[in-house]
């Protein structure tokens, strides 16, 4: 069962510019990983554990269709589909933009997604993105709104990761951005030794600008003691 997805805010406003400067509706897939944590609870009365497994989808990236990939009962052809992504497994989900609808699952939408699932080994979930005037006397201004479905048709959150990360927890961290548009690698594990060098190198550049600085005030000191021996 998947509990949330994770998308950052780079990606996600990439994807809703795409969907408002587009003349119609919008189809296309979204591309990243399925991952999995084990988030451990410690009771101080009795010093036992209670471990949480969560399953989430990680989105990275997304791509438009740029032709359809099913027919009009919701057949759906895995040829097409792999003729518009660079590879099949790294498609996690769906989405579809449409203008001024109500945010439900429509028949048709409900046979794709079953449609996807047969021939798409990795998709977990489905968005429908929509956009509605804000006020109806003003055309400029449009508010849009997305809502996921995992694949039992069940309304699953959203979270928006804007590397906000704990610094303690890096070892769980895991990339919202793909490291390269064109390519969608798996994701790599980070090297513990490099979080150290980065610590090192912050550290010593504050120092740095710390030692500057109480240089630079020593000097003004001196400049404004020499000043009022003068005046005296």
């Amino acid at each position: 069962m998947i509990h949330f997805v994770r998308q950052s805010g780079a990606v996600l406003s990439s994807l809703l510019y795409e969907c408002a400067n587009s003349h119609t509706d919008l189809e296309g897939f979204l591309l990243g990983t399925v991952a999995t944590r084990t988030l451990g609870a410690i009771d101080d009365h009795s010093d036992q554990t209670d471990d949480t497994t969560e399953r989430f989808i990680v989105i990275q990236g997304y791509t438009i269709c740029q032709s359809r990939f099913y027919d009009s009962q919701g057949q759906v052809n895995r040829d097409a589909i792999e003729q518009q992504v660079r590879d099949i497994h790294q498609v996690v989900g769906y989405f579809r933009f449409r203008r001024e609808t109500v945010m439900t699952l429509s028949i048709r939408e409900q046979i794709l997604m079953q449609g996807l699932q047969e021939v798409v080994p990795n998709l977990e979930c489905m968005a429908i993105i929509t956009a509605s005037l804000v006020e109806e006397n003003d055309a400029s201004t449009h508010a849009h709104d997305i809502t996921f479905w995992n694949t039992t048709k069940t309304r699953i959150p959203l979270q928006i990761v804007n590397m906000n990360e704990s610094t303690l927890a890096y070892q769980h961290f895991i990339p919202s951005v793909a490291q390269n548009p064109r390519r969608m690698d798996m994701l790599r594990s980070i090297d513990p030794q490099s979080i150290m060098q980065q610590y090192d190198t912050i550290y010593q550049r504050a120092m740095d600008a710390l030692e500057k600085a109480t240089t630079q005030v020593i000097e003004k000191e001196r400049e404004l003691k020499a000043l009022m021996e003068q005046h005296s």
